[in-house]
């Protein structure tokens, strides 16, 4: 096989399984607040997956982690 369709393939496989984390994450505990397709888009960048995040510093992530624990 190609390396640039091996590549191609763990992307793919990587997308499932990270779609599938989020599913299950949603069913757990958003269900009932948001639809599925919100609850993805709220959390993946905008442009896809593998894209390089949603801009924020890590002190920036880490004071939003602590104001969910707690």
């Amino acid at each position: 096989m190609p390396f640039a369709d091996g590549c191609e393939l763990v992307c793919h496989a990587s997308d499932a399984e990270e779609e599938d984390r989020l599913f299950l994450r949603w069913a757990i505990m958003y269900q009932a607040s948001m639809g599925f397709e919100e609850f993805k888009a709220e959390l993946l960048p905008e442009h896809g997956a593998h894209g390089d995040g949603d801009g924020r510093s890590a002190a920036e992530i880490l004071k939003d982690v602590k104001g969910i624990i707690g």
